[in-house]
């Protein structure tokens, strides 16, 4: 059995990707041929709903990937393959996410960060983004730090959005909230992120 670290995982799911961008880009210009295999890549893709694991979906691609001449039928059970894969790994961040919700309700929390990528601190300089939900409301405050176009300078954002307070779903990605900043100062990104969880946790909105 294959284990799930990103080092042994990351080869197959390239190859996995690989197949599907190549079969979407060769399939587009022939609508025929376009619907052809999206009933192939759709058959494929219902044959692997029992493989639970990404796991279970390494040890079943070699033999899957066997088409001997057929190029085509490959590109098909990779764009399967690819497919699969996205939504083992999406039933995972949720039953994480959930995880994350209940064991900061069990501790008495107000927040919970629930997604974090990249680096938040401020000496970093360094892009991230961090989405953290307010525990009774779903209120989440969604922040984030890119470089601008074309330079290497960092510009903040922060929005504020409604998800599910149990499960961290998405429920509304703009309620009505006057709440968008952009901003080059990371002092004002922190500042827009310190109000608006007062204001969150006090009540103070109107959604």
């Amino acid at each position: 059995m294959h284990g799930t670290s990103s080092t042994i995982t990351r080869p197959f799911q390239d190859e996995w990707a690989d197949c599907e961008r190549e079969l979407h880009a060769t399939a587009m210009p022939d609508v025929q041929r376009y619907e052809s295999d999206l009933r192939a890549l759709r058959a494929e893709a219902d044959r692997l709903q029992d493989l639970r694991t990404l796991d279970q979906l390494i040890d079943a691609w070699p033999s899957a990937s066997e088409t001997g001449s057929d190029r085509r039928l490959k590109l098909v059970r990779g764009a399967a393959f690819a497919l699969r894969a996205r939504d083992i790994q999406a039933a995972v961040d949720a039953r994480l996410v959930e995880e994350r919700i209940a064991s900061a309700r069990a501790a008495g929390e107000t927040w919970v960060v629930l997604q974090e990528t990249g680096d938040p601190n401020p000496e970093a300089a360094a892009p991230f983004s961090t989405a953290a939900m307010h525990l009774a409301s779903g209120l989440a405050t969604l922040s984030m730090a890119q470089h601008a176009t074309m330079t290497n300078n960092l510009v903040y954002s922060l929005t504020i959005i409604r998800l599910e307070n149990k499960s961290g779903v998405m429920i509304d990605a703009t309620p009505g909230l006057e709440d968008w900043l952009e901003t080059r100062d990371r002092a004002a990104l922190d500042g827009a992120i310190d109000g608006w969880r007062r204001r969150i946790e006090t009540g103070d909105v109107q959604v």
